[in-house]
């Protein structure tokens, strides 16, 4: 990530210059995408590409073009940097943004128009332009600031007219585009799924400083608290309220998450930093943890630190309608990059509900088929009353 200070002749420009910031990113070894923000005069912010993988190892599974350009921009009003208003700014990707990217956009309140469309993960998979893969509140705000380059040739722009400018681009930068991403894929996937196939061991029985020091750096309570497999009780109810309240005294929102291991050992618990990013939420918090955790722990740290899709997660809010939570859903399945393997319990829980569990099944069936019909997401309310009754009535 970058300031710039070039300035595009036209959104086609800037769409050229984001499929170059993909090819930089693909032969770092990471997905082929990138991501230019441009301001009102269409003069150049930052320019961004995915950084999911580095050095051979996930860094950061949140670490795609659009979500950072998003962050970073909200890291820097807040550092005092004077910036356009987010509704002023367009976000030129190489790629129809992930649920991940589109919530942290819709969340944000940018503009953003893409130049390769993408059918199995993109929130316009549909190609249509009616965004029903997010709740039906946010699809007139998705119309009004989403918009997709047209083909010479070949398709026509689609999206609000207020972005169509100059936003038309060859069939061979089209093509670029699509070809360095697809190239990416297998091969980022490939770095993903790579490790032991073996359940992981108990970390209670590990003594590797390398491993023991990476989790209490980023958790210095990892290891004390412990539950039955995939079944959190009451005991989680203190560190989660805890954490939501302090949050909520910072200006975040009120809210935490855990990450239990396939052990039942408490290993990570972050809220969110929303008083920093709006996107800054518990969630993306803590899977950003835990693959520093999993990536500073060294060769031995794969024996004992389980991939996310073989943990659970614990929210104190469960999703919602709202935008923060479709980047949430997004950033879940972008975290456990593939099926989820078969759980007793479901991986993902929550302990206060903010809709119906109808709904929630209803909002994961909308998604694009990646996440509707590949990962598969389970999502639902922790089965132990207590822990329910203890945190509703501690309720902010």
């Amino acid at each position: 990530m970058r300031g710039q200070k070039q300035v595009a002749f036209n959104t086609a420009q800037a769409a050229i210059w984001s499929v170059d910031a993909a090819v930089k990113a693909a032969s770092q070894g990471t997905f082929g995408v990138g991501g230019v923000l441009l301001g009102p005069h269409k003069e150049v912010i930052a320019i961004s590409c995915n950084r999911v993988i580095a050095d051979g190892k996930v860094a950061d599974p949140t670490a795609h073009g659009e979500r950072q350009v998003v962050d970073w921009y909200f890291e820097q009003k807040a550092q005092g940097t004077e910036l356009p208003k987010p509704e002023d700014c367009t976000i030129v990707s190489s790629l129809d943004p992930c649920m991940m990217c589109a919530g942290s956009i819709l969340t944000g309140g940018f503009n953003v128009v893409s130049t390769t469309l993408d059918t199995r993960a993109g929130v316009n998979y549909t190609t249509d332009g009616t965004y029903t893969t997010v709740p039906a509140q946010l699809q007139d705000q998705a119309k009004e600031h989403f918009a997709y380059v047209g083909i010479e040739g070949g398709r026509p722009y689609q999206g609000p007219e207020h972005l169509n400018q100059g936003s038309t681009i060859s069939e061979a930068d089209e093509k670029r585009s699509i070809d360095t991403f697809l190239a990416s894929l297998g091969k980022v996937q490939e770095v993903i799924h790579s490790g032991p196939s073996a359940p992981v061991a108990d970390l209670k029985d590990c003594k590797d400083p390398q491993v023991l020091g990476a989790l209490k750096k980023y958790y210095p309570q990892a290891l004390e608290m412990k539950f039955a497999p995939g079944q959190p009780d009451s005991k989680l109810a203190k560190p989660l309220l805890e954490a939501a309240n302090d949050a909520q005294n910072r200006g975040a929102s009120y809210n935490a998450g855990a990450l239990i291991d396939p052990h039942g050992n408490l290993v990570m618990l972050r809220a969110g930093k929303e008083e920093r990013s709006p996107i800054r939420t518990p969630f993306m918090e803590l899977t950003r943890a835990w693959a520093k955790v999993r990536a500073e722990a060294g060769p031995e740290g794969e024996k004992y630190l389980a991939p996310l899709k073989d943990c659970t997660l614990v929210t104190l809010q469960g999703p919602g309608q709202d935008a923060p939570s479709v980047m949430e859903m997004g950033a879940y399945g972008s975290s456990v990059e593939g099926p989820l393997p078969e759980h007793e319990h479901p991986a993902w829980q929550y302990v206060l509900p903010r809709q119906s569990q109808a709904a929630v099944d209803q909002q994961i069936a909308n998604l694009p088929p990646l996440y509707s019909q590949v990962i598969k997401p389970e999502i639902q309310q922790v089965s132990d009353g207590a822990l329910v009754h203890l945190c509703t009535h501690n309720e902010h």
